[in-house]
């Protein structure tokens, strides 16, 4: 078997676990949601939710579907990556404003700081969507000119990039205000919005470390080894963070 064929069938392996990994879990927290979730009024919380939620379902089941459907049938497939790779976005965007809403409650809704949170996100997502159009003009591995084989460019890198540098800001305001202001609490809303904010933010700089090191780094074949586990990996945990939450409130 040829180091392309190995690096394809291993992106493969990771989508497919991945995307078990998001029936699973849905599985485990689909009472969790009716319960905290269903019924409730829609508001900017409730939207992203959804979006994090069902988006990162469609957008992965996508990806698996190009992963293991027979490439060699179609003539194109810049369409469908298009349509996929925006809703990747859509739902890491939906995932971040979910987080962002966890630390505006954690900062007792400081309007300063959702003010200045507002505007990095403004900045980050316009650092973003220029590489992402510039990953769909350039969207297929090295000699593909059907854009069918799975493969993350190089631009890719820089969108991970700007995922890593805003969890690292919600990471600091979140230390900063639990030692300013929280340092004596033991209340169980404080200690789960602490405790769930580092954990879950650390896991998704982790995956994010990863693509950034695939894209930059790794052959062609290897590159989207990560895209899908990291789409789940945000709507997981931020869907996670949303439920521990509404159960501590």
């Amino acid at each position: 078997m040829s180091a392309v064929n190995t690096g394809l069938q291993t992106a493969q392996y990771f989508t497919v676990g991945a995307m078990a990994l998001a029936i699973f879990d849905y599985c485990l927290t689909i009472s969790q949601e009716v319960q905290l979730i269903w019924g409730k009024r829609w508001n900017i919380v409730r939207i992203a939710f959804t979006f994090t939620r069902y988006v990162t379902f469609i957008g992965a089941a996508m990806t698996t579907f190009a992963a293991l459907a027979d490439r060699s049938k179609y003539k194109s497939c810049v369409t469908f990556s298009y349509i996929s790779n925006a809703l990747h976005m859509i739902s890491i965007i939906a995932a971040e404003v979910l987080l962002v809403c966890r630390t505006y409650a954690f900062w007792q809704q400081s309007k300063k700081m959702l003010k200045w949170i507002l505007f990095l996100i403004a900045i980050c997502i316009a650092g973003s969507v220029v590489p992402f159009a510039v990953n769909n003009l350039h969207s297929s591995a090295p000699g593909d000119t059907t854009g069918c084989v799975l493969y993350s460019g190089e631009t890719g890198a820089i969108q991970y990039g700007i995922v890593i540098f805003f969890e690292l800001v919600l990471i600091i305001l979140t230390v900063y205000k639990r030692i300013s202001f929280y340092q004596d609490s033991r209340s169980r809303l404080i200690t789960t919005l602490y405790r769930d904010g580092l954990v879950y933010m650390t896991c998704i700089i982790m995956a994010s470390i990863a693509n950034v090191f695939l894209n930059l780094f790794a052959p062609a074949a290897y590159t989207a080894i990560m895209d899908v586990p990291q789409l789940v990996i945000h709507g997981v945990l931020a869907s996670r963070i949303l439920f521990n939450l509404r159960e501590s409130i």
